[in-house]
């Protein structure tokens, strides 16, 4: 029997995205084996594909999926059949596939109320964003956030999960978003035609916010530390504004989390999943279980699904992301 998964292959420029067949693999002692339903896209698989902290040798990118246990290994406690998501355990590879291997402690039940698309939708970006706002900038009860990139997928999360937990949040998208922004809990501003630390600063009586969140990376961090709170934390995720130099443009960026980091009354802290502190593999687990819970409570909004497309026309997908046009998180159908 055969599975196919995406495979990345090639160097620099000439890198490109295939859809393959290979043997269908049998799980070990206490692995499972999932037939992938559904995988999310990253910004994290964009950069890698464009040779960015990818690996000298073909790949399969894809930070999570979620789908159904089709066989068991000796001594795994799941079930046949049972629903699941997983966070890859190679953080960031492998996902993007119609079938995966990986220890059965690495899934989480998916709750019966929660769709499997719905799930993909809480996974690596709502988990980002619950664990930015909890375990990492740590913002108070009544608190204020301002978040970069609103509508998309990290940003909607964060609009989400800040929004469900009391908290003040503010986006900076296009105008043309501002409906998305408003419709998930946030308050817009126009990135283009607003100067946000002005905003925020009149907002807040020129306080500040508790936290920025801010995925652009390089000289941007600048601008978003102005619009911290004393005492409050910026919070660096991602390099969306330095991918185009490639990896010496990502190093380069850098330094201004150094600059910043300089700032009196100010934490700066590099988030990143499974690697940042508290925030491993178990507390992954964790969080996207609570997020679950939640949504099939009704206490979370359902997460927004911006595009689909087949997992054989990965492609597509990640040229929405760089075109910026989608609206919230992009997935994968197996």
């Amino acid at each position: 029997m055969f599975s196919g998964r995406i495979e990345i292959s090639g160097r620099g420029s000439s890198r490109r995205m295939r859809y393959v067949r290979g043997p269908l693999l049998a799980p070990a002692a206490g692995e499972v084996r999932v037939r992938v339903r559904y995988a999310g896209v990253a910004y994290g698989d964009v950069m890698r594909r464009r040779g960015v902290l990818a690996p000298p040798f073909d790949f399969t990118p894809g930070y999570d999926v979620t789908g159904e246990v089709d066989a068991l290994g000796q001594g795994a406690t799941l079930v046949q059949g049972q629903r699941v998501a997983i966070l890859l355990p190679v953080t960031g590879f492998g996902g993007y596939a119609e079938h995966v291997v990986v220890p059965a402690a690495a899934c989480v039940p998916i709750p019966d109320a929660v769709h499997a698309r719905e799930a993909i939708g809480l996974g690596l970006n709502a988990i980002t964003a619950l664990q930015v706002l909890t375990r990492v900038a740590k913002v108070p009860e009544g608190g204020s956030v301002l978040v970069h990139g609103a509508a998309g997928g990290v940003g909607c999360a964060v609009l989400d999960v800040a929004s469900q937990r009391g908290l003040r949040v503010y986006g900076t998208a296009s105008a043309g978003k501002h409906h998305v922004v408003r419709e998930r809990g946030g308050e817009p501003i126009d990135y283009r035609t607003q100067d946000f630390v002005q905003v925020i600063r009149e907002h807040t009586k020129g306080r500040g916010v508790d936290a920025v969140i801010d995925g652009i990376g390089g000289a941007h961090l600048q601008q978003s530390a102005k619009a911290v709170a004393s005492g409050g934390t910026l919070v660096a995720l991602g390099v969306s504004g330095d991918v185009a130099g490639g990896l010496p443009g990502v190093v380069g960026g850098m330094r201004h989390v150094l600059r910043a980091a300089l700032r009196p009354s100010l934490r700066v802290r590099l988030y990143g999943i499974t690697a940042s502190p508290g925030c491993g593999p178990a507390a992954c687990r964790a969080d996207w279980a609570e997020l679950m819970r939640l949504l099939a409570a009704g206490a979370l909004r359902t997460p927004l699904i911006g595009a689909e497309r087949a997992l054989a026309r990965a492609e597509q997908a990640h040229a929405l992301l760089e075109g910026g046009s989608v609206t919230g998180k992009v997935v994968l159908r197996t």
